[in-house]
């Protein structure tokens, strides 16, 4: 776990902390890892390069209220094939996930197996590295009429705001790392 990604579990579990403070919690989490222990100066450094992610007010660290998830909802449309759709309570701790085929698509699901569900803290931690806020509100291919292909859709509510994304056949450049990371939280397919 990265140093900023130990920071965020911090203020996620104890709330806003002065720069002493945090430091101490890192060093009780990461000290079996370490040689050196980490500096106030290092936490401040790490806060001043992910100012996207963090405030300062006060002298107290929180997580920026338009980087901090309350809920997630991610949907993937094949035309005429199988679709998904994932939704994430981050305040919860829980998730649930579709799959539906298209009735033409009718095959039934054979190999069932016994699926042990992700972590939605680790699945947090994937999205503050994937920056989805960053994500443009469209992606769009330029082909003209789309009968084939994929339409998919993001809504991430945060505690200060709502990001919205959706495309048909094309894609963010981070997409692939955005599914895997929802495939390995729910154990099925997101592709």
């Amino acid at each position: 776990m990265r140093v900023y990604e130990t920071i965020l579990s911090i203020l996620e579990e104890k709330g806003p902390l002065p720069i002493p403070a945090i430091c101490q919690e890192v060093n009780q989490v990461l000290n079996s890892n370490r040689e050196k222990p980490i500096l106030p100066a290092q936490i401040i450094s790490i806060v001043t390069r992910k100012k996207d992610l963090f405030r300062i007010n006060g002298g107290r660290i929180s997580i920026h209220p338009d980087k901090y998830p309350f809920s997630l909802i991610a949907s993937l449309e094949g035309f005429g094939d199988i679709s998904y759709q994932v939704r994430v309570n981050f305040v919860k701790n829980r998730f649930a996930a579709l799959v539906w085929r298209n009735k033409e698509n009718h095959q039934p699901f054979s190999d069932f197996q016994a699926i042990v569900p992700g972590d939605v803290e680790e699945f947090k931690r994937e999205l503050y590295s994937m920056n989805i806020w960053e994500w443009k509100p469209t992606y769009r291919s330029e082909d003209g009429i789309i009968i084939e292909g994929k339409y998919w859709s993001v809504k991430l509510i945060t505690k200060g705001k709502v990001y919205e994304s959706e495309g048909t056949k094309s894609f963010p450049e981070n997409w692939n790392q955005f599914c895997n990371a929802v495939e390995k939280l729910t154990g099925t397919p997101f592709h």
